[in-house]
C-alpha cells in the first residue's frame, strides 16, 4: 500500500487531485483531521492539531466535502483515510497550558476522570510518563469510557460518510492492554464495518515496542520492525518538516528526499509520502520518480 499524505489540503480540492494520485501509483490518500478546532479563524497548520471536541468539521471540509471525496476516490480504488487526534483536546490560549480550552466538549470538559494527570512528558523513554502525562496539550485519559465512546461515535461517522481508513495521532501516547488500558481493543471491535487501514503514530521507538503495537493495528513510524509488513514506513511527514521542535527534514533538499523514499520502496510494501505543504516541493508527489518507486513489488 503507498499512501500519499495531503496535510491541510481542502478536501474539494483533493477529489480534483484523484486522478492523477491513482496514475503515480498510490493507493491511499491521508486526509488532515476533521475536528472541530479551538479557532475557526486561524489558519495556522498545528490548529489541525487543537480540537474541541469530536464532531466533524473544520477548514478543509464537512461531512458533506468528505462524501464526494469518498464517493470520487471509489471510483479510482482510493482509499481516503482520516487522520484523527484521540489523544488530547486543546488547551487554554496561556503559553504551555494544560488547562482544557472553555470550548471543549462539556461532557469532557467537567468530568476530572476524561483527563490524564496534568503534567507534561520528561522523559520519553519512560511509558508511565508517555501513556499518563500530556504532551503538551491537555491529554484524554483513553481508558474512560466516555472518551472512548465520543472517539467510537466519530470513528462510525467517518466510516458513514465513507472513509476507508484511519490514522491515530499520538498512538504511542496510547497504553496499550498489556499496560492496562483497553483503547485500541474497544474502539477496533466497535466499528461499524471492517476496514482494511487503521495504523497508529509511533515515532522514534524500539523494535520491541513497535511489535507491541502491531498486535491492534499497523504502525505508522520513520523506525524499524520486525516484520516489515507490520508498519507503514515514512521518512518525512509534517513534524519534520514543520515543526519547530522537530523539523530536522525541513533543510533537507526535496531529492534527497525522494532517493530515500524511492530507498524504502525497495523494502517496505507500506510506506507514507508526504506532500511538503507550503512550499515549491509540493507537487513533488506527481514526479516520475515518486511514480516509479510506489510502482515497486516488494516481496512481503
Amino acid at each position: 500500500m503507498r499512501v500519499v499524505s495531503l496535510f491541510d489540503c481542502n478536501l474539494d480540492n483533493i477529489k480534483c487531485f484523484l486522478k492523477e494520485i491513482k496514475e503515480q501509483g498510490f493507493d491511499a490518500v491521508q486526509i488532515s483531521p476533521l475536528q472541530n478546532t479551538k479557532d475557526d479563524n486561524s489558519k495556522e497548520w498545528w490548529m489541525l492539531y487543537q480540537p474541541i471536541n469530536f464532531n466533524i468539521g473544520n477548514r478543509i471540509g464537512n461531512k458533506e466535502s468528505l462524501k464526494r471525496l469518498c464517493d470520487e476516490a471509489a471510483k479510482y480504488g482510493i482509499h481516503i483515510i482520516s487522520d484523527v487526534v484521540v489523544n488530547h483536546l486543546a488547551a487554554t490560549n496561556e503559553r504551555f497550558s494544560l488547562i482544557p480550552n472553555e470550548r471543549c466538549d462539556k461532557d469532557l470538559l467537567y468530568n476530572p476522570d476524561c483527563w490524564k494527570e496534568r503534567k507534561s512528558v520528561i522523559n520519553w523513554d519512560d511509558r508511565y510518563q508517555v501513556t499518563h502525562y500530556c504532551m503538551g496539550l491537555p491529554g484524554l485519559n483513553p481508558n474512560n469510557k466516555l472518551v472512548q465512546e465520543k472517539v467510537i461515535n466519530m470513528l462510525n461517522e467517518l466510516i458513514e460518510c465513507g472513509v476507508g481508513g484511519f490514522r491515530f495521532d499520538a498512538a504511542k501516547s496510547i497504553a496499550l492492554p498489556e499496560e492496562g488500558c483497553d483503547f485500541f481493543k474497544n474502539v477496533t471491535f466497535s466499528l461499524k464495518r471492517w476496514l482494511p487501514i487503521i495504523y497508529g503514530e509511533v515515532l522514534f521507538s524500539d523494535k520491541e515496542l513497535i511489535k507491541k503495537y502491531a498486535k491492534y493495528l499497523k504502525v505508522l513510524t520513520n523506525s524499524d520492525a520486525y516484520n516489515n509488513n507490520d508498519i507503514i514506513k515514512f521518512i518525512e511527514n509534517k513534524d519534520s518538516y514543520l515543526s519547530s521542535e522537530l523539523s530536522f527534514t525541513k533543510n533537507v533538499p526535496i531529492w534527497e528526499i525522494d532517493n530515500w523514499y524511492d530507498n524504502i520502496c525497495n523494502y517496505y510494501p507500506n510506506t507514507l509520502y508526504y506532500a511538503r505543504n507550503y512550499s515549491n516541493d509540493w507537487n513533488s508527489w506527481r514526479s516520475n520518480r515518486v511514480k516509479q518507486a510506489n510502482l515497486k513489488l516488494v516481496k512481503k
